[in-house]
């Protein structure tokens, strides 16, 4: 019997050190999965943002084409109308001109 508690004494502890390491084991694991799934949502953002950003590059240069086209456009009716009322003083003169004789 006195064997039996000597091993007995040796053997708890010896059981209660596994059992401590398997569950120390078994939250690392799942503190380890914890973690690498953290790191693949993160990655995830990550990726989502830089495609975001790049879709904002895009429409920004887009936007500033619209604005060129639009001055450009703008230029070309000013010009047009400088003509027309080019146009219109000449035929009034040529209205007046006639009209006096």
């Amino acid at each position: 019997m006195k064997s039996l508690t000597k091993l007995g004494t040796v053997i708890l502890p010896l059981v209660l050190i596994t059992a401590c390491a398997s569950t120390n084991t078994a939250e690392m694991t799942a503190l380890k999965a914890s973690v690498e799934s953290a790191q693949s949502a993160a990655d995830a953002a990550l990726s989502a943002a830089k495609s975001a950003q790049s879709a904002a590059d895009t429409a920004l240069r887009t936007a500033n084409d619209a604005e060129s086209t639009a001055r450009s456009a703008e230029s070309t009716a000013n010009s047009a109308q400088s003509s027309v009322d080019e146009c219109c003083a000449k035929i009034d003169r040529m209205f007046e001109k006639a009209m006096s004789k």
